[in-house]
């Protein structure tokens, strides 16, 4: 039986380093790939594994360097400027396309290119980490509870530090506002305009609305027509934020936004090993109906790189066993709501029906 080829693009980034260390000390052997040779290469060498260095730039040349894989596991953001190169390759040579976003933009771009990658019988499948994963799969599981929702809220509590390549991420979106879903459209909406309380494991917490990319995949794998998603942000943050608005706009221009991701692809380090053993997260999750009929539940899991590092690992396994079909899908869509299961440390409760 052929020994299942496939590569880690972005493995010198804070997550793919984390997902490349983990998949050695469980005796697998990815490719480790990604564009600064001094980077890939030392790693490569302290891991005992293959590796390439290539950009983004080509895509004849992406497609020469991943010709003869069965999937890339691509975390190499921002992921609003990667994800698509990388994906024409892959359906250009049949290879599954699996990614650890979150940003809306780049579901959108993903999707539109799903009949292409389904006559090619390629999967793609982003967002196959935190956030999606867990929001995914309880919306799904959510939606299985209650005859015909048409509401669907979704809120992260306890959140830890974020990775430079997060940050870069967000930075971004920043100037674009926070993102709803509304009769089954996109809708934007100011940043802090929206806010509730939930509870979630004995506690209350005030949640402001943001705009990841869970309100767009919710809608996907539920077809549930009107979507919020909110996390809890620190007062600190929230005063900054309401601080800088007249100059967030500012972001927009590419040399500024360049140099601000500079700026914190030099300041920020990611959650440490403590943390990311310690802290858990959790999801809070709400249908209602038109009628007022409502169901409540709540995701406990690991830390969000922690969980990436585990659930991107069993979707790699599923891929490369034959398992998530072809063409566009979101985690759930792929695997089932019960997917989210898989990964250690992950379980739910009802708390209201």
């Amino acid at each position: 039986m052929a020994v299942s080829k496939w590569m880690i693009y972005g493995a010198n980034g804070y997550t793919g380093e984390l997902i490349a260390r983990r998949a050695v000390s469980r005796g697998l052997k990815p490719v480790l790939a990604g564009r600064s040779r001094g980077k890939i290469e030392e790693l490569a060498n302290e891991l005992r594994l293959e590796y390439k260095v290539f950009d983004l730039n080509n895509t004849n040349e992406v497609g020469s360097n991943i010709q003869g894989f069965q999937l890339v596991l691509h975390c190499a953001g921002p992921f609003i400027q990667t994800s698509v190169p990388m994906a024409k390759a892959c359906i250009s040579k049949k290879v599954h396309y699996l990614d650890i976003t979150g940003e809306i933009p780049v579901y959108e771009s993903l999707q539109a290119l799903g009949e292409e990658a389904k006559e090619a019988g390629v999967l793609l499948l982003p967002g196959v980490g935190f956030d999606i994963v867990p929001t995914d799969c309880l919306a799904s599981s959510l939606k299985e509870s209650l005859s015909k929702p048409k509401f669907l809220e979704l809120a992260f509590v306890g959140l830890s530090e974020v990775s430079p390549g997060t940050m870069k991420s967000a930075l971004a979106q920043l100037p674009y506002g926070s993102k709803i879903r509304r009769d089954g459209k996109m809708v934007g909406v100011p940043h802090l305009s929206r806010s509730r309380e939930v509870v979630a494991g004995g506690k209350t917490y005030k949640v402001y609305g943001i705009p990841w990319g869970d309100v767009f995949t919710a809608y996907i794998s539920t077809g549930i027509p009107n979507i919020d998603v909110y996390t809890d942000i620190p007062s600190g943050q929230v005063n900054a934020l309401r601080y800088f608005k007249p100059i967030i706009s500012l972001l927009k221009i590419p040399f500024v936004l360049k140099g601000v991701q500079a700026l914190v692809g030099k300041t920020i380090k990611g959650p440490g090993e403590r943390t990311r053993t310690l802290v858990k997260t959790t999801v809070w999750g709400e249908v209602r109906s038109e009628e007022g009929k409502k169901s409540t539940k709540v995701l406990e899991c690991k830390e969000g790189y922690e969980f990436t590092v585990e659930s991107s690992l069993v979707a790699v396994s599923k891929v490369l066993s034959g398992k998530g079909g072809k063409g566009f899908k979101t985690p759930s869509l792929a695997f089932g709501s019960e997917f989210v299961l898989e990964i250690p440390g992950s379980k739910w409760k009802d708390i209201s029906n």
